[in-house]
Parts: structure tokens; C-alpha cells; sequence
């Protein structure tokens, strides 16, 4: 039975993406003086489609940098033939600068389920603005997240996010 091209790009996109946070997890994991701030917030636009509700883990910091991961979940119309999706946004994000205003970058995968048994992944990106004071446990965030698929034909989707989260632990020291 010959393997379905695109299923078999879409495995590879979602493989490199696991061994990816995979790497990071133990690469960054064992140290034991690491910040531990987590933090959840929700996200009107964005990677995750219409709106989504996002897990943050700061893994990283070095000097006026910052590195995290998230992951996010959300429900999306996607058209007639595919049904409602079940959309994870996977990012790992930098946040530069050294005090509340910071900018920030991510990459990662969006990965969709839906209700009529499909299943693709888009890439996404993202480039914005983030205010995040040390002395508050509220922030806010507005970016631009290009979504870009490439298996079946080249698209780019244009969405827009904005943001509003809660640190759920204190930043370390």
C-alpha cells in the first residue's frame, strides 16, 4: 500500500516538532537554577485561529532574553468539508528587552484535528509587542502570526493576536 504523500510530510513536521521541545525539555531541564514562571493567558486571534487559552513556561534567561514554549488549545470553524477543528498552537518564543516592554518572537507548528477526521499542520510565526512589569502578575500581548502552509501548495494566512495572561508564579531573581 503506497503511503499517502502528504500524511507523510505532515508526520515528519509533527516528529521534528516533538523532538524539538524534546531536546529542549532535556537540554534546559537538569539545570537547577532555572526561573520557574509559568504563566496561562488567552489570546483573541492569533495562532490558535479565533481564540485560544495558552500555557507559558519561561525555560531560559539570559541577560535581556528571555526564552519559553507554549502550548495552546482552541476550536475553529474550518469550511464544510472539514468540520470544526481542534487547533494546538506549539511556539517556542523570545522576549528581548530589559524591562516591561519587551519584543517578541516566536516559531512553532499549529496542529489541527477536526471533527470530519483530519488532520494538518501549519507553521506559524510570531512578531510582536509584550508588557509584562516585574512587580505585576498581569500582562498583555498584541502580535502578528503568519500562518504558513506548504504541503499540499504555498499559503500564507495573515491573523493578527491580542493577548491579556496571569504569571501563576513570580519571575525569579
Amino acid at each position: 500500500m503506497p503511503i499517502n504523500k502528504d500524511c507523510y510530510n505532515t508526520f515528519k513536521q509533527l516528529l521534528f516538532v516533538i523532538v524539538f521541545a524534546l531536546l529542549t525539555y532535556t537540554s534546559f531541564g537538569q539545570t537547577p537554577d532555572l526561573p520557574k514562571r509559568k504563566s496561562v493567558y488567552f489570546e483573541l486571534g492569533g495562532s490558535g485561529g479565533i481564540g485560544s487559552i495558552n500555557y507559558e513556561k519561561l525555560f531560559y534567561t539570559k541577560n535581556t532574553s528571555e526564552f519559553t514554549w507554549r502550548a495552546g488549545i482552541s476550536l475553529a470553524p474550518i469550511d464544510k468539508n472539514n468540520g470544526t477543528g481542534l487547533v494546538f498552537p506549539l511556539l517556542i518564543n523570545t522576549l528581548l528587552g530589559k524591562n516591561a516592554h519587551k519584543l517578541e518572537l516566536g516559531l512553532g507548528q499549529g496542529i489541527t484535528l477536526t471533527t470530519k477526521g483530519s488532520f494538518f499542520a501549519l507553521t506559524t510565526a510570531a512578531i510582536g509587542y509584550r508588557y509584562q512589569s516585574k512587580n505585576r502578575k498581569w500582562f498583555y500581548r498584541i502580535t502578528y502570526t503568519p500562518l504558513v502552509s506548504y504541503i499540499a501548495d504555498f499559503q500564507v494566512q495573515h491573523w493578527e493576536g491580542i493577548s491579556i495572561g496571569y504569571t501563576l508564579t513570580p519571575k525569579a531573581k
